[in-house]
């Protein structure tokens, strides 16, 4: 037996549990806020799923607890939480808000009695090397993240398919962690009755000092606001991308040299963590909070006030310096895992009692849903009165809301000694695990991200003479009846082998949308250039545009808007010596709305040939939006010389979904396929020039 503790001992089997913890918790808020916000939208309102959220609040229970928390207490919770894990892939949307809330609620009840079990050993650790291992966790789980991500074009391989295998691969290393640790526990629990008489320690007679609730609270508003940055940002990186719509490539591999970077000196060389003092720290922090804040609000632009102001135009890319805030927030990022760090062992010194440790991450869970719910405000700001109005254009505030909270801590975590740390990693064994590990993640995160973005495209078109176009409005990837679809919408693509199309509601890399990015996996699986157009931070809904050929001029265009914020993507397509000028829209709101879309757009075509016009317009056959349409194209489902509707029938009078194109394009084909994987029919046309 005492083979195995110095076994377990060994491996740092403890920061192993914190890594996967951390990385399930991420996993399941993921599946809870997706899930809730998916089956929401289908009915185009907020109502009692939404309830869902009140799983994080459960730290709230342990408010019961005084003085101690019941033996096997962190054992329970923690092992519901990766069982959740495990199951949540397999079930439908609906039962997947049952399952993830309860996999994140025990993970919030985990994480202050992970706390409250070694405020209970701290004579044996001033919380120095507990701390190191509590941020140095976090980072790993991060790295890991954005690894399984990458892996298979940033939705979590370790949730899909087959290769659901490696996170139960992951589920059981957490559970034989956790297994070592009872085992731990009982040895020296043991061994602890033999010494009952004797007297106090310093730390059992330094428990019973009173500790304010405002700091413990204030210190786990911290904590969880840190979780929350990450689950918002840092754990998917495609995020940041579409944020700004700069190389995928160069953010994902910058972001995970950096997380790298930050665990190796939290395990290996955190004395490097002594040479910073408090004014290095506020500065860090206060410069990495106003470059995020920045890198969102430079790419926030002013939309058109009334139906008759002019498009705001958006070329892309935008000039170099646009992008230097990105830059410094990157390099700047390790900052975030040392103030966890920090923040954490404070809290330890400060010893709080479990009811006030649950009482400081209720309260910080509660930030967690209020900035939640306002980042999704600021996308869907015209469909839930009266609140989200407040929010439009306003994407900037919950990060600043989020990165404010830690300079607040300034006080409690920037002291000196709060710097001195001992290394958690004293033989070769083990830095030859951790620089495995990191290694590992490392190549596989490049290796991934420049396979699927940087593959050989077509290039030419030489000798083209007809394309198949299609538009589809894919409601974020989810069928009709509420579950996730990607990989079905896109067999409906590939069975129909267009070569150029336009997708609309893709706006996935939020979130909302689980922080996956629908664009960039289906243009990965068909080896097709992308165009995303109208960036997240925007508060649309997305559209974009995929094409075999090359994609060249890309800009994006809004008008004026009242419900949501009307985008409208705009590219030329190069096929051998021909020039495509090529439009997606999604309008949306009220009349005036949608008539300031269509002229504006019927303007940027006026004298432009080979035009193709396409999307989800909203709009009736015969309405005055769509007569402006057909005054100078022509609808491909009228002028088909053959073509009908593939699967059950709709009503072709209440069709919205449209491909225009010019008069002299010859239309061979028109379809529309009314196959369930999306709320509406795919339509796609053959054309001949």
């Amino acid at each position: 037996m005492k083979s195995f503790i110095n076994f377990y001992k060994k491996i740092n089997s403890e920061l192993a549990l914190l890594t996967v913890m951390f990385l399930f918790f991420f996993q399941l808020v993921g599946d809870l806020i997706e899930s809730i916000y998916i089956l929401d939208l289908l009915n185009l309102e907020l109502d009692e799923k939404a309830l869902g959220v009140l799983f994080l609040i459960t730290p709230a229970i342990l408010m019961a607890f005084r003085h101690k928390i019941p033996s096997y207490f962190l054992e329970v919770v923690a092992t519901i939480t990766i069982v959740s894990r495990l199951i949540s892939p397999f079930l439908d949307t609906e039962s997947r808000i049952i399952i993830s809330g309860l996999g994140v609620g025990c993970f919030m009840l985990f994480l202050p009695v992970y706390f409250s079990d070694h405020i209970k050993n701290q004579s044996r650790d001033d919380g120095g090397k507990i701390s190191l291992k509590i941020g140095a966790g976090l980072a790993s789980a991060i790295l890991l993240s954005i690894t399984f991500r990458t892996l298979n074009s940033t939705v979590d391989i370790s949730t899909y398919r087959i290769f659901q295998v490696i996170g139960w691969v992951v589920g059981v290393i957490g559970i034989l962690t956790l297994i070592g640790r009872l085992m731990v526990n009982r040895i020296e629990g043991s061994m602890g009755t033999q010494n009952e008489g004797n007297p106090q320690t310093q730390s059992e007679e330094g428990a019973k000092r009173w500790t304010p609730l405002k700091g413990v609270k204030l210190l786990s508003l911290g904590l969880v606001s840190i979780l929350t940055l990450n689950y918002f940002v840092f754990s998917s990186p495609t995020v940041i991308s579409r944020w700004t719509e700069a190389d995928y490539i160069a953010i994902t591999i910058t972001i995970a040299v950096m997380i790298a970077l930050t665990i190796f000196i939290l395990t290996i060389k955190p004395e490097i963590l002594g040479k910073l003092n408090s004014r290095i720290l506020w500065a860090w922090n206060g410069l990495f909070v106003f470059s995020l804040v920045l890198t969102i609000v430079v790419h926030t632009f002013p939309f058109p006030a009334n139906p008759t102001s002019d498009p705001v135009i958006i070329n892309h890319p935008l000039d170099w310096y646009y992008y230097l805030p990105l830059a410094i927030m990157i390099i700047l990022l390790p900052i975030v895992f040392i103030d966890f760090t920090l923040l954490s062992r404070e809290l330890i010194r400060k010893r709080p009692s479990p009811s006030k440790l649950g009482g400081g991450f209720g309260a910080g869970s509660l930030f967690f849903i209020l900035v939640s719910f306002i980042l999704i405000f600021t996308n869907v700001w015209g469909y839930v009165d009266p609140v989200s109005q407040i929010f439009r254009n306003l994407f900037w505030l919950p990060f600043l809301l989020v990165g404010i909270t830690i300079p607040i801590m300034g006080k409690a975590i920037f002291k000196k000694r709060s710097l001195e740390f001992k290394s958690i990693i004293n033989n070769l064994q083990q830095k030859r695990i951790i620089a495995s590990f990191l290694v590992i993640l490392l190549i596989g995160t490049s290796v991934s991200a420049l396979v699927w973005e940087l593959r050989p495209k077509a290039k030419g078109g030489s000798g083209v003479t007809s394309l198949t176009v299609i538009t589809y409005n894919i409601q974020q990837g989810v069928n009709v009846t509420g579950d996730i679809n990607y990989d079905k919408q896109l067999a409906l693509i590939k069975a129909i082998n267009p070569d150029i199309i336009g997708l609309q509601e893709c706006d996935t890399a939020r979130i909302s949308g689980g922080n996956s990015d629908v664009v960039r996996y289906f243009a990965n699986r068909l080896n097709y250039y992308s165009f995303y157009g109208p960036r997240t931070v925007t508060g649309t809904f997305g559209v974009a545009i995929l094409s075999r050929y090359p994609i060249i001029n890309a800009k994006t265009f809004f008008t004026y808007s009242d419900t949501d914020e009307i985008g409208t993507t705009e590219v030329q397509v190069k096929v051998g010596a021909t020039i495509l000028n090529v439009y997606v829209s999604h309008p949306a709101g009220s009349d005036d709305a949608k008539l300031a879309h269509i002229q504006a757009l019927m303007d940027r075509i006026s004298g432009k040939t080979n035009v193709i016009s396409m999307g989800d317009f909203n709009s009736r056959e015969n309405s005055i939006y769509y007569n402006e349409s057909v005054s100078v194209l022509q609808d491909v489902w009228l002028t088909k010389l053959s073509g009908g509707v593939d699967g059950p029938s709709f009503n072709l009078s209440d069709r919205i979904d449209y491909i225009f194109v010019s008069l002299s394009f010859n239309v061979s084909e028109a379809w529309y396929i009314t196959d369930p994987q999306s709320d509406h029919p795919a339509l796609w046309t053959e054309i001949q020039f």
